[in-house]
């Protein structure tokens, strides 16, 4: 049914972008004036302002989100009046405007004076006031935060959005595409898009994969450091919301390509490359992979009672994939993308339009790695060499239509992606100690297809003469990950000058692990909506707001998975060499399967399924008080009522229910037009995932270690205090300073049980203290030389101290998956008219807690690395085109992990007592992609 739904998802969408692509009208050739309208005293964006071209009767006023579009104008300059009862009149002249392009010129309007007789009207240029805007957002946002506009990313050479996220301070990536902010990985921060929540992309932990996300989509980005009521109360480090575009300024087709390189795979001639099925090339197995019916019919029966005939009959059934091609050489990455969009203003003023984009990308990755591990006393256990191939295939599409009418606004927002990577993991010069010297070799072949749909119908509507905002959303999603047939084969060998062999236990305990197959697929559907009102009012002489809104979330999971082992069907288990004409591409035939009397049995304990649902209900209050001419409260609290019930096969059910009131408060003084000090306060919660909670053991075979969680886990609550100092000299200038401090209670790790098995603990609690410094300065005072003109430098870096209590200790450690420090920097470089762009950008992410060692187990840390980038762009084609050229992690410093013995002198890497237990390099990328834009001459 999953299998329907997705192929039947992805042709509907398919469909609808092609319709799309090849039905574009054809491009007019006049200009536009588009823009959105703010108060300077709060930020936020005016409805119904009245716009008049001067001197004429032409003009417009702006809908439910502060925007206008005048159209239709010809080549020239212009000069525009802003008008809206109880604020200043404003005229900006000097705005340029040219045939098929669109001037955008966002205006900020004061609030009238009570000395006013006459009406007031304030000139300034269309330079002047996109500065004087810009200082309003930054400085009048309730909650701490950092972002990114959708012009910032437009002059940068990222490519999706975990790229541009790389340059908001206090945010680094991980893996490339998984957002760390203030040092807190994973499961402290959330993600959004369009104003839902976003679905997990990885099923295993709290997880979104950022580069999935065009960054040529991207309307903005927010990081939200402090939380207020109207925010989910599920993250600790920050909550990241996306806005994709839905109502382009002006008609736009964009297609672009790329072609990569990487330093450890590209035209290299050793690359291992497993069997294929026809529909790997767009992502999607077809099929061939699944279980076999023979043993699907006894998936939920007692397989394990079946006689051997039975057993053998059925495991011939399972197809001989174990094969594999040696020395394929690779071809470069690459990736293509197409995007189009376009808006109709109709005689009554309504808007329609739409955003839509098709992407899909080819790659090849090796990494050459080493692992090891040792016992208490540093002593060595076992050792073997780690080679991987990986063949990625990506495709995604956006589909975002918008409809404005009135003081209304609806809009259908549908974002897709399903990633699938054949990888091939290959062990070599194997020795283990424990058993006497025992050498051994083998692989692993693994598929995995993950995929997201999220889907969000939203409205928006001004009420009344007040402008009451009536705001709401009702979101599906659907996630799934398939991983079928990973084969895993294990060759041992007691002498040298003997052969290697394969060995069979007793069918009463496989070994999957060492000999076998693992079917497993999840999949998981998500339904939401939410409600927000909100109410101006005035007290004394300021304005203030009162919001309120409400929230429900529906998570509903299917998992199941098969661990099946290769053993003696009838003896007690031997071995089997590999030689004398039996090799791996034979010895699982159907014959040979019989003659040496080999079947498959089942691991319970692996092959655990289990569904689950998680319900969440949430409300708050909230109020934004206007309590000085330069004091602002942001205050209220949110209730967030959650049941998650999970049942596994075999093991019943269990519920796990919570009832949190989450207030907060964001306090802001505004020293002066360009400085603010900041001051809040927030009760923020974690809560477990299903994976953590069900009892089943996985593999990992690439890190070699077993996964199992803790059914016994509590959600974790979290208070938060942030102080903050801000100074904006100019529009793209910020200097800040932040303090916070953090006290976790039951937070949430993963943990290193020894004998190289994971699972989940909670801690008793946590304290952090945090510093963190942002610096962005223009680089003119070296000299009035264009080139100082258009130079940016930036930096920023975080400094986070923790101390956590354990069940039986107290250490000064990081939390899990947490890094002391983080140093993010670059210098950025624009043009005047951004035809040419360059960034060279430096992130340093210190050492990291990876697992927590308890019950006997080590901590296992991460150490730092030095990651250098490099990217150019340059505009050619009479502007219509771009060329860029990037060179990504340049350094190519290898990726390690090891064991921390004593960390009471600190927790970086000692080479005299600490011993890296694994190491890897996955080499350096370059790529040059070219852009062109149908009809734009921006």
């Amino acid at each position: 049914m999953a299998k329907v739904k997705s192929q039947l998802i992805f042709k509907q969408l398919a469909i609808m972008l092609l319709s799309v692509f090849f039905n574009a009208a054809a491009f007019a050739q006049t200009g536009k004036i588009s823009g959105t309208v703010t108060d300077k005293k709060t930020g936020e964006t005016l409805i119904g302002v009245s716009i008049r071209i001067a001197g004429t009767t032409k003009g417009t006023s702006t809908d439910v989100e502060g925007r206008y579009i005048l159209s239709g104008l010809s080549k020239g300059k212009y000069a525009l009046e802003f008008s809206y009862l109880g604020f200043d009149t404003k005229k900006i002249t000097d705005i340029e405007v040219a045939d098929s392009k669109v001037s955008t010129i966002h205006v900020t309007l004061e609030e009238s004076g009570g000395q006013h007789l006459n009406e007031v009207v304030i000139t300034a240029t269309a330079r002047q006031e996109s500065l004087s805007n810009l200082y309003a957002k930054q400085k009048n946002n309730a909650s701490i935060t950092d972002g990114i506009s959708g012009d910032q990313i437009k002059r940068s050479s990222d490519k999706n959005t975990g790229d541009a996220l790389k340059r908001v301070s206090g945010a680094s990536i991980q893996d490339n595409k998984f957002v760390v902010i203030r040092g807190l990985g994973d499961r402290y921060n959330s993600a959004m898009m369009n104003n839902t929540s976003l679905p997990s992309t990885e099923p295993d932990k709290k997880a979104f994969s950022f580069d999935v996300i065009p960054s040529n989509l991207v309307d903005n980005i927010v990081v939200y450091k402090t939380s207020s009521p109207d925010l989910p109360g599920d993250f600790a480090g920050g909550a990241v919301k996306v806005n994709t575009k839905d109502l382009p300024e002006q008609q736009f087709v964009d297609f672009s390509a790329s072609l990569g390189y990487n330093s450890k795979s590209t035209f290299k001639n050793n690359f291992i490359q497993p069997g294929s099925s026809p529909l790997d090339f767009l992502g999607f197995d077809n099929g061939s992979r699944s279980l076999p019916q023979a043993y699907a019919g006894y998936k939920n029966k007692n397989y394990t009672g079946l006689s051997y005939a039975e057993k053998l009959t059925i495991t011939q059934q399972f197809p001989n994939t174990f094969g594999y091609d040696e020395n394929k050489a690779t071809l470069p990455n690459v990736s293509f993308q197409a995007s189009t969009g376009n808006s109709k203003i109709f005689n009554n003023g309504s808007k329609l339009g739409y955003v839509a984009a098709l992407n899909y990308g080819t790659a090849r990755r090796q990494e050459t790695a080493y692992r090891a591990d040792f016992d208490i006393n540093r002593n060595q256990l076992f050792s073997f060499d780690r080679n991987s191939f990986a063949s990625t295939k990506n495709l995604g599409g956006v589909l975002n239509l918008a409809y404005l009418f009135g003081k209304n606004k609806l809009a259908l927002k549908n974002f897709y992606n399903n990633d699938f990577t054949n990888d091939f993991i290959q062990r070599a010069n194997g020795l283990n100690v424990e058993s006497g010297s025992l050498s051994f070799q083998g692989f692993s072949n693994e598929i995995t297809q993950n995929g997201l749909l999220n889907s969000v119908l939203e409205g928006q509507h001004s009420l009344g003469k007040r402008n009451i905002i009536l705001d709401w959303n009702t979101s599906y999603g659907f996630s799934y990950r398939k991983q079928p047939d990973q084969r895993i084969v294990t060759l041992f060998n007691q002498n040298p000058s003997d052969p290697f062999y394969i060995s069979l236990s007793n069918e009463n305990s496989p070994k999957p692990n060492d000999l076998g197959r693992v079917y497993s697929k999840l999949t998981e559907d998500i339904y939401g909506a939410s409600a927000n009102l909100t109410i101006p009012f005035k007290m004394g002489e300021f304005s203030q707001k009162f919001k309120v809104g409400a929230l429900k979330n529906f998570r509903s999971r299917d998992f199941s998975v098969d661990a099946l082992g290769y053993v003696d069907g009838v003896g007690y288990g031997k071995r089997i060499e590999v030689a004398n004409g039996t090799s791996l591409q034979n010895i699982f035939d159907p014959a040979n399967l019989q003659q040496n009397q080999i079947v498959l049995a089942r691991l319970d304990l692996s092959s655990t399924d289990y569904t689950g649902t998680s319900d969440l209900n949430a409300g708050y209050l909230m109020l934004d008080n206007k309590i000085m001419e330069k004091l602002r409260l942001v205050w209220g609290a949110r209730l967030e009522s959650y049941q998650q019930i999970l049942s596994a096969r075999g093991k019943g059910s269990r519920e796990y229910q919570n009832t949190d009131i989450l207030p907060s408060a964001n306090l802001t003084y505004s020293l002066s037009a360009k400085t603010n000090v900041r001051a809040a306060f927030s009760r923020s919660l974690n809560r477990p995932e299903f994976r953590e909670l069900a009892d089943y053991r996985f593999y990992d075979y690439e890190n070699n270690y077993n996964v199992t969680g803790n059914p016994l886990l509590v959600r974790s609550t979290n208070d938060n205090l942030d102080l903050r100092f801000e100074y904006y000299p100019s529009s793209s200038e910020i200097l800040s300073i932040s303090t916070f401090y953090k006290k976790f209670k039951n937070p949430i790790e993963q943990t290193n049980q020894g004998n190289s098995i994971l699972s989940y603990q909670n801690a008793k609690s946590a304290k952090d203290l945090g510093v963190e410094l942002e610096l962005r300065k223009k680089l003119d005072f070296i000299g009035k030389d264009p080139f100082f003109e258009n130079l940016t430098i930036y930096l920023n870096a975080a400094y986070i101290k923790a101390d956590v209590a354990l069940s039986n200790r107290t250490v000064s450690t990081p939390l899990q998956g947490q890094s002391p420090y983080l140093i993010n920097g670059g210098l950025s470089y624009a043009t005047s008219n951004s035809d040419m762009t360059f960034n060279l950008l430096y992130n340093r992410t210190a050492h990291r807690l990876k697992y927590r060692g308890e019950a006997g187990g080590i901590d296992i840390y991460e150490d730092a690395r030095d990651v250098l980038d490099f990217q150019i762009s340059k505009k050619v084609l009479k502007n219509k085109a771009e060329l860029k050229l990037a060179f990504s992690d340049i350094l190519a410093q290898p990726f390690s992990y090891y064991y921390k013995y004593d960390a009471s002198k600190g927790t970086a890497y000692n080479p005299n007592q600490d011993r890296v237990i694994q190491k890897w390099n996955k080499g350096f990328n370059t790529s040059l992609s070219f852009r062109y834009n149908l009809g734009l001459g921006k």
